[in-house]
């Protein structure tokens, strides 16, 4: 007779035990960060690819908001010598005056992914010479290593300024298998700034063909936003595919009988360009890597100069929403710093 009321009296026991559990501040923790993550992961890329890794806010107290700013050109050239009535800041649409102004230089940490898959094995002697160039116009405080990639990335060479250490590895390098790019950058994004401090950046040294890779660009390319990493890609291209990649987004008509590889091939190039403009970095398309000799040191001068800027801001503005929307622009100067970005208001 009294079974039932142990059966029933063990049921409400185990109700009451889960309950218990599920109250466990681990528990509430893992489920607020699982929430947390499915709201990250349901952001719009182009969000994400709104703040530059040229333009950074680097610190906000309620004094003052601290941005860092590189400004380039209509030909994506940085600008120097601009002074701070160049500069408009903007927080949620309200011109802000800028109470610092200094144009910085900055320790630059430069990765070198450079392509050894057998698609490159006509440039392979001039990719190595283009990166041994590029690392010798570094200068003092500057950081660099070095990640070669086919069919997977390894990295042959740790962080470090010697010039003769790079170059006596990375010369020796031979061609090994298909290119698998974008998971290259992956690796190097997720793998190999860790430990380092100052700007991040990833100087890529390829055909730009990707022909093995489980990752999509997309992804890649937004991991970069999030982990403030500019991609510079140098990619060996050919003298029309600049009228190809035109013909591919406005005239596809006109590329019915090249073949579907070709278009393909015409495509990625547009959505590299796109996304990593968007990123902040810019692409550099080569007919050979021997073509490079005046880009080094304005690539390294874009790298290593910023413009530090700070306001404080207005205080009727301050408790209107938790999220301040800034926007850099200058002022009477053709180009502009490609910035949108904000912070939260404590």
């Amino acid at each position: 007779m009294s079974y039932p009321r142990f059966q029933q009296f063990r049921c409400a026991f185990f109700l009451i035990l889960l309950f218990m559990l599920l109250l466990r501040p681990e528990t509430i923790q893992a489920q607020a960060a699982n929430e947390a993550s499915a709201v990250d992961q349901s952001l719009p890329l182009i969000d994400v690819l709104k703040r530059p890794q040229d333009s950074l806010i680097v610190g906000v107290n309620l004094d003052a908001v601290s941005i860092l700013v590189t400004a380039r050109d209509k030909k994506g050239d940085y600008i120097s010598s601009l002074k701070q009535d160049d500069f408009v800041i903007l927080e949620d649409g309200d011109e802000q005056p800028i109470s610092f102004f200094k144009q910085d230089t900055v320790p630059v940490n430069v990765v070198f992914l450079v392509d050894a898959s057998y698609s490159v094995n006509d440039v392979l002697t001039n990719i190595i010479d283009a990166a041994v160039t590029f690392a010798s116009h570094l200068r003092s405080g500057d950081k660099y290593c070095s990640v070669i990639f086919a069919h997977k990335p390894i990295k042959i060479l740790d962080w470090g300024d010697n010039l003769q250490a790079f170059q006596d590895v990375i010369r020796n390098v031979k061609t090994f298998g298909k290119t698998a790019l974008y998971d290259s950058m992956e690796y190097v994004i997720e793998n190999m700034f860790d430990r380092v401090q100052g700007k991040k950046a990833m100087i890529i040294l390829s055909d730009g063909v990707d022909n093995s890779s489980t990752k999509s660009l997309t992804r890649v390319m937004r991991l970069a936003a999030e982990r403030e990493v500019t991609v510079y890609p140098i990619i060996h291209s050919f003298p029309q595919s600049q009228h190809y990649r035109e013909l591919a987004k406005n005239d596809r008509d006109k590329l019915r009988n090249v073949s579907k590889y070709f278009v393909s091939y015409v495509d990625a190039q547009n959505e590299f360009l796109e996304l990593v403009a968007k990123n902040g970095g810019r692409i550099i398309w080569s007919n050979g890597y021997n073509d490079l000799k005046n880009i080094y040191d304005v690539l390294v001068e874009e790298l290593k100069n910023q413009y530090a800027l700070s306001y404080v801001p207005q205080p009727k503005k301050r408790t209107d929403k938790d999220f301040k929307e800034v926007t850099v622009k200058l002022r009477d100067v053709p180009g502009g710093v490609f910035v949108r970005l904000g912070y939260f208001q404590e």
